[in-house]
């Protein structure tokens, strides 16, 4: 038997709230998937046997996905969009009390 790993990362927390586990882990034994490891509230590590791939062709997802959860490109936004709001006030009310 010859397995093969993966690890399934997340942006957030994702995988602090197991309900969000139980929905990645549902989609991924399709795919022949089993949780080997939580490594933390980020990141999951996967194995299944490589026989799996035969059927790989026939599934609706990815299954060699390893991104899960908010896409990265969303959290800088939100994440840039705020920094300058917090820079914005900075500099107005630094302008107010001169």
């Amino acid at each position: 038997m010859e397995l093969e790993y993966k690890v399934v990362q997340a942006t957030t927390p994702f995988f602090a709230k197991s309900a969000n586990i139980d929905t990645v882990m549902t989609e991924e034994a399709k795919a022949g998937w089993r949780l080997l490891e939580k490594c933390d509230n980020y990141k999951l590590r996967l194995q299944r046997d490589i026989s799996h791939r035969a059927n790989d062709k026939n599934l609706s997802i990815d299954p060699y996905r390893t991104q899960v959860g908010l896409n990265n490109a969303v959290v800088y936004g939100v994440t840039t969009v705020v920094t300058l709001a917090v820079v914005y006030m900075i500099f107005m009310l630094s302008l107010i009390h001169i």
